[in-house]
This record gives structure tokens, sequence and C-alpha cells, in this order.
């Protein structure tokens, strides 16, 4: 395997769409993706008393850590969305019940594609350090390598 790559960890961008185009949320200083298999088991007389295993249902779940920005500098909302702006999208999603379309960078390995909501959202402001927040984005479904807002 001499011709193996690794793939740079930066390059594990997040976007969401905005209702125009994907707005990127910056600085992130890590992404990852986590899928959970929930298991159903059973045990009877018919297993002659062994548990019995099978997938029932498949959580899927983006977690995010980034500084903390003053997007201003750069267009502000327009441009960049940080904390507060995911802030805001997380009231949004409780108030309407509407999730939001998110794009998962993967460098090379192409894009994932997912409707889900912001489940969780926290920020760390300590003194002589920089502000930073995690957030945990729960899928509503599988994830795609189709973009659902490409032109036809």
């Amino acid at each position: 395997m001499a011709n193996e790559k690794n793939i740079p960890g930066h390059e594990g961008t997040l976007a969401y769409w905005d209702g125009t185009a994907y707005k990127p949320v910056v600085c992130l200083t890590s992404s990852s993706v986590q899928k959970t298999m929930n298991m159903l088991e059973k045990v009877s007389m018919c297993t002659q008393g062994q548990t019995v295993r099978k997938p029932q249902s498949l959580d899927r779940t983006v977690s995010i850590e980034g500084e903390c920005i003053d997007t201003t500098v750069v267009g502000g909302g327009t441009a960049q969305a940080s904390y507060d702006e995911l802030d805001t999208l997380q009231e949004a999603h409780l108030e309407t019940g509407v999730p939001t379309d998110w794009r998962l960078s993967r460098g090379p390995l192409g894009y994932r594609y997912f409707t889900g909501f912001i489940s969780d959202l926290s920020d760390s402001f300590q003194a002589g350090e920089d502000a930073t927040f995690t957030a945990s984005l729960t899928s509503q479904g599988k994830f795609s390598e189709t973009d659902p807002h490409a032109a036809p």
C-alpha cells in the first residue's frame, strides 16, 4: 500500500443551508461522526434461554468543537457562522420543529449531507483563554452523498 495518503483533519469542515447557500461554521477545531446501532434483545424458550439481538435503529450524531469568534470583520452573519449563530439556529429548531440541512466535508472522501437538529450546544469562556464551543447535531435520517440543493 505504497499509495496511502493521510487525510488532514482540517478538511473536516461543516456548513449549513441558510436558504440560499451553504454557510460554513468557522474556526472548528474538530468534527466527528458517531453512529450507534440500537439493538433489540430478547430471551425466550424458543431461543433456549439465549439472548438474541437484532438491529432496531441507528442513531447518527455529528459532534463539533470550535473557537467562538467575532465574524463581523469577515461580513458578519452573512458570510460565516460561529457560536452566536448556532445558538440562534438551535432556538429556531425548538420554536419551529424544523431541522436544518447540513453539509459535512470529509476532504477527499467527499461530502456527507444530512438533515438534523442542534441537540447540544455549550460554550466555555475562561480567563486568559480564547472562548470555545461544542455542539452535537442529531441527524434525522441517513447521511447522503448527494446534495439536496444541487441544481438538476
